[in-house]
């Protein structure tokens, strides 16, 4: 007598390799509505930091960038304003350096906060002008005004020249099209117009 019959129940092995299909099939939109989501998280926290830059609150701002690098310790983003922050609370330029070409190497480059003039230079108050950052990265100089509408961006090919000026070492100026635009770091010092023009040769060179 068989030990089978037609009445025996067959061995349920289909939902199995069925429902891994589906997850295989379903995780790569998984991941990319993750990516979505973060990607909006990692902007606003790049805003924050930029905000606290800005505002001078430049420890408070490391303590946000260490639990950025905590996570990510190649995070371009993190590493570039990192390196401004330092700066700007220790203003040793030679480090500075270093910390800006770590960050370029990431995927980076460098954020320097500036004055820039909207008059002719010359060495009394300047009356004119707006505040904002000047942006170094891989192929292209950025001025993002946070008080104006005089920002431009230009790849490194379309800047005639960049260096400080005849009047005062501690302005610089970016020449495109012919056109000068005047600027002061938030240092007011000669070390940071020296080293915007290094890392801009540094960076157009790369």
């Amino acid at each position: 007598m068989s030990l089978s019959s037609h009445n025996s129940p067959a061995p349920v092995r289909r939902p199995i390799p069925i429902a891994l299909l589906l997850f295989c099939l379903l995780l790569p939109g998984i991941r990319a509505m993750s990516a979505v989501h973060q990607a909006p998280r990692e902007r606003a926290e790049s805003t924050r930091i930029l905000d606290l830059l800005y505002r001078q609150k430049y420890n408070e701002a490391i303590t946000r960038l260490e639990r950025v690098l905590e996570r990510n310790p190649v995070d371009a983003d993190a590493l570039t304003y990192m390196a401004t922050a330092n700066l700007y609370l220790e203003l040793n330029f030679l480090k500075s350096m270093k910390e800006f070409d770590t960050a370029f190497k990431a995927g980076g480059g460098a954020t320097l906060f500036v004055t820039h003039s909207h008059e002719r230079f010359s060495t009394g108050d300047v009356v004119d002008y707006c505040r904002g950052w000047l942006h170094l990265r891989s192929d292209a100089l950025e001025f993002v005004p946070i008080d104006g509408n005089h920002g431009f961006k230009s790849r490194y090919q379309e800047v005639e020249e960049l260096k400080t000026n005849r009047l005062s070492k501690k302005v610089f100026h970016i020449r495109v099209g012919e056109k000068n635009q005047n600027f002061r770091g938030r240092s007011n010092s000669e070390g940071e117009p020296l080293l915007i023009i290094a890392l801009y040769k540094s960076f157009a060179r790369k």
